[in-house]
């Protein structure tokens, strides 16, 4: 498998209230492969949303080196938010295309793209109403429809479904797997919850509270369909939280 992120002793400081330094992340090291599910692991605090913030280059302001595989262009990147951030005075179908529309590359052939993800996703009914008028299981869809519009090599999710009741993420971490397979894309997602990570990760990157930095990065041997309450998935619960230090 070709390695589309490497990253080599990536590290960032903050300074706090009174001006002291803050190590969000220590010299991390990481691989990610083209076609992964990597899932970083971990509670609040413990540098996983910052370490996706620079692996999709929307933070540059780290020491170490990050090198993307040649040919690879950020504007291949998608990312989906936890706070949905849509545009309120576009509709759903424009939202979803707002990348493309940006880009200059709204064609007809390009239309009946974002219409099959608009089908794919169930948002065919609400293709033309705007973000108040949709619930958060709606907003999210689009989301990932707007990421999935530009067809990219790798999507960012950054705790995606944490906003949302647990029967609609158990949906939608359905409808992102299958999109996995069926597009055949590389993703890397943020979540603080272990049996998601589980669910839908090919690797796990495990982070412990306040040390920015990857403990240990688990290849997930479960057969997919996962069985979500099998002997075996919950032995690996245990195992991974027995990893992780709060």
């Amino acid at each position: 498998m070709s390695i589309l992120i490497n990253q080599k002793n990536i590290s960032k400081t903050y300074k706090d209230f009174h001006g002291r330094q803050f190590h969000a992340l220590r010299e991390v090291n990481l691989e990610v492969e083209e076609g992964d599910f990597f899932m970083l692991l971990g509670p609040s605090g413990c540098g996983k949303s910052t370490l996706l913030r620079i692996m999709s280059g929307l933070d540059s302001n780290f020491t170490g080196s990050q090198k993307y595989m040649e040919g690879l262009d950020k504007k291949e990147f998608g990312f989906v938010f936890q706070q949905f951030a849509l545009l309120p005075w576009l509709t759903v179908e424009e939202n979803i295309s707002i990348g493309l529309i940006a880009k200059g590359n709204l064609t007809k052939e390009k239309k009946n793209e974002v219409s099959e993800i608009i089908k794919s996703l169930g948002l065919e009914k609400v293709a033309t109403e705007y973000p108040k008028e949709l619930s958060g299981g709606m907003k999210q869809r689009v989301g990932i429809a707007r990421a999935l519009a530009i067809n990219p090599k790798i999507i960012f999710l950054d705790e995606p479904f944490s906003a949302l009741d647990s029967f609609t993420a158990k949906i939608l971490r359905q409808e992102l797997l299958t999109m996995w397979k069926e597009k055949k894309i590389t993703i890397v997602m943020v979540t603080h919850n272990t049996e998601e990570a589980l669910q839908l990760g090919s690797k796990i990157g495990i982070m412990s509270s306040h040390l920015g930095k990857i403990d240990e990065i688990i290849v997930n041997t479960l057969p997919q369909p996962r069985e979500l309450r099998s002997q075996e998935f919950f032995k690996m619960v245990d195992k991974i939280e027995s990893l992780i230090k709060i």
